[in-house]
C-alpha cells in the first residue's frame, strides 16, 4: 500500500520537474526568438504574448524524451492530445499577431537547438538510443509544427474572406456611387445643353439679323462674344457627355463602307479657317485615292478631327501633315504630326487622360480643357485599334492611329 502511494507521489514529482524544466527551457527559447533579428513580429509584442504556448510545446518535447514512449506511439497520440491542440492554437495567434510564415518556421528552429543543447545531459547514453532520441525530438517538433500552420492557416484563410467579403462590398458601394454620379451628370448635362442652345441658337438669329441692317442699333462685338462663348461651353458640354458614354459602355459604333479619302476632304474643309488664321501649313495624302472601308464614319470622323483641332492648337508655326493609308490590307493607318510645342516625356503618360493639359499648354492659355485626345483614345479603343504618340519639347508630336479593317 505504501509501495502504491510511494510511486505515485513520484510520478507527480517527475511530472511536475518536467513542468519546471520545460518552463525554464520556454524561457531561454524566448529570450532567443527575441534576440534573433529575422523575427521581427516579436518586436511590437509583450512578454506574455511571445511566450504564448512555448511552455506547453517544450513541455510536450520532455515528457516525450524523458519517458520510455516510442517515436511511433508518440506522434500517433500527439495528434489527439492536448497538446496537439496546443500547436494548432499557437499557430492560431502567432497568425493573429502578424508572424510570418517563415518566421514561424523560423522559431521551431530555434526551439530545437534550444532542445538540443538543454536536453544534451540526459541524452548520454550509447549512440543507438541518442539517434533514436533525436529523431523522436524532430518528429514531435514536426508535428507540432504542423499542427501549428494548420492553426495559422485557418486564420490566414479566414482573414483572406473577410478581406474578400469587405472588398466586394466596398466594390458594390462604389459602382452604386458611380452609377449615382453618372446619372445626377448626365441629368446636369441635359439641363445645361438645352438652355445653352437655345441661347446660341438665338444668339446667332440676332446677329444675322444685325448684320443685315444697314444701321444696326446693338453693339455685334457683345453678341458675337457671347455666340462664342456659349459654343466653346457646349463643346465641353457634348465632350464631357462623350467621355462619360464611353466609361459606361455606351459607345455605339454604327458601322457602314465610307469613302476615307471623300471623309478627309471634308474635315479639311471644316479646319480650314483655323489653319489660315494661324498662318500654318496643312499637308494631307490619302492612299489608295478610292479608299472603300466599313467602319464609323461619325466616330472616324471625330478622331481625325479632334487630332488636327489638337495640332492646330499647339503649333505657332510650320506645319501639320495628315496622313490616311492602308497597311498591310489589314489595318487603317491615321497619322497626324505638327512642328508644335512638344510634350514633354514625363507628361505623355497622362495625355490621354480626361481634362490632362500639360505644363507648356496651361501656361500658352489655349481654350482647350484637355479632353479631345481623351474623346480620341477611347473611340480608338472602341473601334478596337491603337494610338501611339512620338514627341519631343519644341519639336513637334506625332500621333499614329491604327484601327482594324475588319471595323
Amino acid at each position: 500500500m505504501n509501495n502504491g502511494k510511494s510511486s505515485t507521489k513520484t510520478v507527480k514529482d517527475d511530472r511536475q520537474t518536467n513542468i519546471d524544466y520545460s518552463s525554464a527551457i520556454a524561457e531561454k527559447l524566448a529570450k532567443a526568438i527575441e534576440a534573433d533579428d529575422r523575427i521581427t513580429s516579436c518586436c511590437s509584442l509583450s512578454s506574455r504574448a511571445l511566450r504564448d504556448h512555448l511552455p506547453e510545446i517544450c513541455q510536450t518535447v520532455v515528457e516525450a524524451v524523458t519517458s520510455d514512449t516510442t517515436e511511433t506511439e508518440t506522434s500517433l497520440s500527439l495528434s489527439a492530445s492536448e497538446h496537439g491542440k496546443g500547436g494548432i492554437e499557437h499557430g492560431y495567434v502567432r497568425s493573429i499577431q502578424e508572424f510570418r510564415p517563415e518566421e514561424l518556421v523560423r522559431e521551431f528552429f530555434l526551439l530545437k537547438q534550444v532542445l538540443v543543447s538543454e536536453l544534451k545531459p540526459k541524452l548520454l547514453a550509447d549512440p543507438e538510443t541518442v539517434i533514436n532520441k533525436m529523431t523522436q525530438i524532430d518528429s514531435i517538433i514536426n508535428r507540432i509544427m504542423e499542427n501549428s500552420f494548420q492553426g495559422y492557416a485557418r486564420v490566414r484563410k479566414r482573414q483572406l474572406e473577410d478581406l474578400r467579403q469587405q472588398v466586394f462590398l466596398t466594390k458594390q458601394e462604389l459602382t452604386r456611387l458611380v452609377a449615382d454620379h453618372q446619372e445626377s451628370l448626365s441629368y446636369l448635362i441635359h439641363e445645361i445643353k438645352s438652355p445653352l442652345t437655345s441661347i446660341i441658337g438665338y444668339s446667332d438669329l440676332f446677329l444675322r439679323q444685325q448684320q443685315n441692317e444697314s444701321s444696326p442699333t446693338t453693339d455685334l462685338g457683345h453678341i458675337k462674344q457671347v455666340l462664342e462663348q456659349g459654343r466653346k461651353v457646349l463643346r465641353l458640354v457634348n465632350d464631357t457627355s462623350e467621355i462619360f458614354a464611353h466609361d459606361r459602355d455606351n459607345f455605339p459604333l454604327k458601322a457602314r463602307e465610307i469613302n476615307v479619302c471623300h471623309l478627309l476632304e471634308d474635315i479639311i474643309l471644316g479646319v480650314k479657317s483655323s489653319i489660315e488664321a494661324k498662318g500654318l501649313t496643312l499637308i494631307a495624302s490619302c492612299t489608295p485615292e478610292s479608299l472603300i472601308i466599313n467602319s464609323d464614319s461619325l466616330r472616324l470622323q471625330q478622331i481625325i478631327t479632334n487630332l488636327l483641332i489638337n495640332a492646330i492648337r499647339y503649333t505657332q508655326k510650320g506645319q501639320i501633315e495628315l496622313t490616311c493609308q492602308v497597311m498591310d490590307l489589314e489595318t487603317l493607318e491615321i497619322k497626324v504630326a505638327d512642328t508644335g510645342i512638344g510634350i514633354s516625356a514625363s507628361e505623355q503618360k497622362h495625355i490621354f487622360e480626361p481634362y490632362f493639359r500639360g505644363a507648356k499648354s496651361r501656361h500658352n492659355s489655349t481654350d482647350g480643357v484637355g479632353l479631345g485626345l481623351a474623346i480620341v483614345a477611347r473611340l480608338v479603343t472602341a473601334m478596337k485599334g491603337n494610338i501611339e504618340l512620338n514627341s519631343e519639347l519644341n519639336i513637334g508630336s506625332e500621333f499614329i492611329v491604327t484601327i482594324p479593317l475588319e471595323n
